[in-house]
């Protein structure tokens, strides 16, 4: 692989979340006694907190409700969160060999920031990038556009490394190279996510891939 930038996804990529991010809206509507609706979890990880908010509970003021799930999600960290097999090893890798880094994720900044510090790899990433601060979610291309134009590196040697088939998709129907990383709750829709990728990295191979 001839790899000059990377755009880190950070939940289910680098870090071992998903099974938490799949029930925190369940968990915090259980929380203010609101009945979950049928796929619930599935809805507020693919459209993101504010649409989700706004068709689901649009009664409760939406800073309470990331208050309240940003607060289930930071007791997971604290408590739950790991690294994914062989990530630390593939960053110093990649900054061995001279890639550049950086974040594009979902999640909010602050909590970013504190458990990639508490399990030691923030150092490796140039920048963090939002879908709050840039105003999109994942089911469209500009947050990793910005991320790449931030590293300064070529289109065609930049590559997103995303766990989540919706993100997958939004980066092949994009034009952006992608790297798809195996986490077993995407692990009913592999070959899907295989066929979009230009390269995967499953649960065996631990992110050892070759750099030119």
């Amino acid at each position: 692989m001839k790899i000059t930038g990377a755009i880190f996804d950070m939940d289910g990529t680098l870090i071992d979340s998903m099974d938490y991010w799949a029930v925190v809206a369940t968990d915090y509507l259980k929380s203010v006694r609101i009945e979950p609706p049928r796929d619930t979890d599935r809805d507020y990880l693919e459209n993101g907190m504010k649409s989700w908010h706004e068709r689901t509970c649009p009664d409760i003021p939406y800073e309470e409700v990331s208050k309240g799930i940003y607060g289930i999600m930071e007791n997971y960290y604290d408590n739950n969160v790991s690294l994914k097999d062989g990530v630390k090893d593939m960053l110093e890798k990649l900054r061995a060999h001279g890639v550049k880094m950086c974040l594009a994720t979902a999640t909010d900044r602050f909590l970013v920031e504190k458990v990639l510090g508490k399990l030691g790899i923030l150092e490796y990433f140039s920048a963090i990038f939002t879908s709050k601060e840039v105003g999109f979610g994942k089911r469209y291309p500009f947050i990793y556009e910005r991320a790449r134009e931030f590293l300064g590196t070529d289109r065609e040697t930049t590559y997103v490394f995303e766990d989540a088939i919706y993100a997958i998709k939004t980066c092949h129907q994009n034009g952006i190279k992608v790297v798809g990383v195996y986490d077993k709750n995407s692990y009913a829709e592999k070959k899907e996510v295989i066929s979009l990728c230009n390269y995967y990295i499953d649960k065996t191979s631990k992110y050892q891939f070759e750099i030119e």
